[in-house]
């Protein structure tokens, strides 16, 4: 998702790399352990077992949990694919299409100036602890987000919608299901935000009673019941008897923490892991040729880049040189085990609207010209800091990297870093490897102003803490130049307008260097169906329709 405010939210980073790690938990699970856990999990002794129609149950591989799931505040990708199956917002977005869709909203209309929302609230909609939807808990659950000093919130709260929140002149409830937002300028991207995990609605009477404890006792009224959560080891949920959408097929859902890459292995092969998009890279050959689970086709959704900081490397020829001297087939073919594709829309992937082939040429291949450029800047011999997270697909992209820059004559040394405190050194411009940073950013919202939305923005996170780029001359223009390309209808005249957006910044500054698309590869055991692919490829979780 993309944010405005220029305060670094745990929101913007790639929320992989958070805690990928057992850092901040040091709690990760090795088989043995995962076993116990599956097996407590699924003994259909306690946990809340709804006790209905008996459809077993289904046990995901997360990263992390902190046990505290709630809209407004991030830790894992755990917590949060636990709220997305705890609680819905007024709209969704299912990512097998990138349209929003109605959900406790059963219907919108916008005002011809584009600032005025209202939203007709669904009838008849009951949250798991047995009170009616009403726009009260819209109104609740919004406004919390808006507003730092709500006391609902818990300390270090990331508030994902807080910049929509600084464009909201009113939020009002004109009746029980009525809801009307007024922003002070358009922002056609305001159904797209509410689909996403700060847009969840909570049960105003569960904030009422539980204030800043509601992540600990999440009430929506999404497919899954909360049930239980043991920091460090797994979130229990049970499916929801009276889900407007119809009772789950699965009794429980069980997400459950794996760390270990060969543990995740071992797990999907045994069936102790029903799925995963944590599957390593590694894997990807050996996960394919067993029948006993299905390597599923993931969008491409995610970007795998470089940034470049402006302030350490001011020449632009010093780099465009170093993007010109990536070799990005060895990337994908080594890094990503082939589960891969070039960055040919730049910034924004093949599974989203606006992804723009013409743009391939600004992440090609040729050394010889990036070897002319070092030597015409005058900069060969010159050592460069290279830093990279010791997990996943990032040290072996590192170090092929880290070898293209020496064959064009640059000297690299390098920094392989916990991925619990990598986030942290991104942010920090004084950091002695802070040049050249691997990372990523995933598709959490399938819109680009959530790619180069965010990635461009001169007061962002990638624009500012990261590369600088908000030091260099003319970068203030492109804040007026992406909210003008967010406000287009979708369609040619949108996209075009991103194309120019990107084809500038990177050809007059170049502090983004792609490296390639890939996917959060889903992996199943043979024998489950119905998974939203697609949208766990995201890290977004909607299980009501699978099967095991």
């Amino acid at each position: 998702m993309s944010d405005d405010s220029r305060t670094p939210p745990h929101h913007l980073m790639s929320r992989r790399a958070m805690l990928r790690g057992a850092g901040l938990l040091g709690l990760g699970f090795g088989a043995s352990s995962l076993l116990a856990a599956c097996g407590v999990a699924s003994d259909g002794n306690d946990d809340g077992d709804s006790g209905g129609n008996s459809g077993g149950t289904l046990t995901l591989g997360i990263d992390a949990t902190s046990a505290v799931n709630d809209p407004a505040f991030y830790t894992s990708l755990g917590d949060w694919m636990a709220v997305d199956c705890i609680c819905r917002g007024l709209t969704f977005i299912s990512f097998e299409t990138n349209e929003p869709q109605a959900d406790l909203a059963e219907s919108w209309e916008i005002s011809d100036d584009g600032l005025t929302y209202t939203f007709t609230l669904r009838d008849g909609v009951t949250f798991h602890d047995g009170t009616t939807f009403t726009s009260a808990d819209v109104l609740a659950s919004l406004n919390r987000q808006f507003n730092e000093d709500d006391p609902t919130l818990p300390e270090g709260s990331s508030r994902p919608l807080r910049s929509l929140g600084a464009n909201v002149a009113s939020l009002t409830a004109v009746d029980d299901h009525t809801v009307e937002m007024v922003l002070s300028a358009p922002d056609a991207t305001v159904l797209n935000r509410l689909s996403d995990i700060g847009g969840r609605i909570i049960s105003s009477a569960a904030l009422d009673e539980y204030g800043a404890d509601i992540g600990k006792n999440l009430v929506g009224t999404g497919p899954f019941v909360f049930s239980s959560a043991t920091a460090g080891q797994q979130v229990v949920l049970t499916a929801f008897e009276d889900y407007r959408g119809g009772r789950p097929d699965i009794d429980r859902l069980v997400l459950q923490q794996v760390q270990d890459p060969s543990t995740i292995v071992s797990s999907l092969l045994s069936g102790d892991l029903s799925a995963t998009q944590f599957t390593p890279y590694s894997a990807v050959d050996q996960l394919k040729s067993d029948d006993r689970v299905t390597f599923h086709d993931t969008p491409y959704s995610f970007d795998a880049m470089m940034v470049i900081d402006a302030r350490r490397i001011p020449e632009l020829a010093v780099r465009q040189a170093i993007n010109l001297a990536i070799d990005r087939d060895a990337i994908i073919a080594q890094a990503f085990s082939g589960v891969g594709a070039l960055p040919e829309g730049y910034t924004i992937p093949p599974s989203q609207n606006g992804h723009d082939p013409s743009l391939a040429d600004l992440s090609r291949y040729d050394p010889d010209e990036a070897r002319q450029l070092i030597e015409a800047a005058g900069a060969t011999g010159r050592e460069v800091a290279l830093m990279a997270a010791s997990d996943s697909w990032h040290p072996r992209a590192a170090q092929i990297v880290a070898q293209n820059l020496t064959d064009v004559g640059l000297s690299v040394v390098t920094d392989s870093v916990d991925p619990a405190t990598y986030f942290s050194r991104l942010l920090d411009p004084e950091d002695p490897f802070h040049e050249l940073m691997i990372w990523e950013r995933n598709s959490y919202i399938p819109d680009p102003d959530n790619m180069i939305g965010a990635m461009g923005l001169p007061s962002g996170v990638y624009g500012d803490f990261t590369s600088g780029f908000n030091t260099l001359p003319g970068s203030e223009a492109f804040a007026d130049d992406l909210y003008e390309a967010k406000n287009l209808p979708d369609g040619d005249e949108r996209t075009a307008a991103y194309s120019d957006i990107q084809r500038r910044f990177a050809e007059q500054y170049m502090v983004l260097s792609m490296l390639a698309y890939s996917a959060n590869q889903v992996v199943s055991g043979a024998n489950v169906e119905g998974m939203n692919v697609a949208a766990l490829g995201s890290h977004r979780c909607f299980m009501e329709n699978a099967s095991v």
